[in-house]
């Protein structure tokens, strides 16, 4: 056992034999930022406050590291396994205050079908639940097939006691298309969560929100929040989709741009372009052409993995946008 130091909090918790520095984290109450939780986005990636000598911490065999993963700088908490005490230099833990993973029965509210192949699904809670999350996290749902995925939650709260996801069919899966085909309404499906560091951060930045498909789901919380809390700073929402069809929410982004002053909605669409007269191409890029200097901004982006890493790459090389105004939830 190993016993995990939070700064600047203070906070600690103990990790069992074999278990993750996030697990352990998650288990104890503690929020450490994190994204897909199986070692591929690198958003729980966490400075150590004195580097650790070698064998301190073990990973997977086989794991891709960063460097400063291997020097004993950082820490992929996800991953690795502590074996002797540790001081971790986690300041977003004190956003996170109050949110604490909890696993709870729902039952299907409702399925609509908003395009042909993406869906709405809410689910509900047993009454009295109590569920806080932030805007932007995701939860794991459990279906009655025994299939495990993770969706984000697309509203700022619970709507009469629900969560609401956007879900997208991939024919050749588990989940979907049970989900699609199978799962009915009042079936009970249990939920896990929240999870995630993707939210809205405190400042008076400029924000760009970058979306690829049902990316839009988190993007939906996100502005709900901002509208609730009377926001007053530039945002510009860059939607991008293989056809028109793709952005099954249109109508609610052209209506937030007609009536709110500090909003501006672009969307865009890289291949069926026919009878489409606004932007085209790759969404990020739309981005580019538009803001070629980031340097003041805040971005959040949620989509495809290769919609992040080359919306990261770009923002960052050619606009001057800093890494660490970056926010992304891949769907990994």
């Amino acid at each position: 056992m190993s016993t995990i130091t939070v700064n600047p909090v203070g906070k600690t918790f103990d990790t069992h034999e074999g278990e993750t520095i996030l697990d352990a984290a998650l288990r104890s109450g503690i929020m450490l930022k994190h994204g897909c939780r199986d070692g591929r986005c690198g958003d729980c990636r966490t400075l150590v406050e004195t580097p650790i000598s070698e064998g301190a911490v073990t990973y997977p065999a086989g794991l891709a590291l960063a460097e400063s993963d291997q020097a004993g700088a950082t820490v992929l908490c996800c991953q690795a396994v502590a074996h002797q005490d540790l001081a971790l230099n986690a300041p977003e833990v004190t956003e996170l205050e109050g949110i604490s993973i909890q696993k709870l029965v729902s039952r299907v509210l409702l399925k609509d079908q908003v395009s042909s192949d993406v869906i709405v699904l809410k689910l509900m809670l047993a009454p009295g639940s109590d569920f806080p999350y932030l805007p932007g996290q995701y939860i794991d749902i459990t279906l009655p097939n025994g299939v495990t995925r993770s969706y984000s939650m697309a509203s700022r709260q619970l709507q009469e006691n629900a969560i609401e996801l956007h879900i997208r069919l991939k024919p050749d899966g588990t989940g979907t298309p049970f989900i699609f085909n199978e799962l009915g309404l009042r079936k009970m499906v249990t939920v896990e969560g929240p999870f995630g560091s993707f939210y809205l951060r405190n400042s008076d930045a400029p924000m760009v929100l970058l979306a690829s498909g049902t990316g839009f789901t988190p993007i939906k919380a996100i502005m709900e929040q901002l509208i609730a809390e009377g926001n007053e700073r530039s945002v510009r929402l860059y939607w991008g989709g293989r056809s028109a069809a793709d952005l099954y929410m249109a109508a609610l982004c052209e209506g937030w741009a007609e009536r709110l002053p500090w909003f501006d909605y672009i969307p865009v669409v890289s291949d069926t372009t026919d009878g489409w007269v606004g932007r085209t191409g790759f969404v990020h890029q739309a981005v580019v052409a538009d803001l070629n200097d980031l340097s003041a901004h805040e971005v959040y982006a949620c989509g495809a993995p290769i919609v992040i890493e080359s919306a990261r790459r770009d923002f960052v090389g050619q606009c001057g946008l800093s890494s660490a105004n970056f926010y992304s939830d891949a769907f990994v």
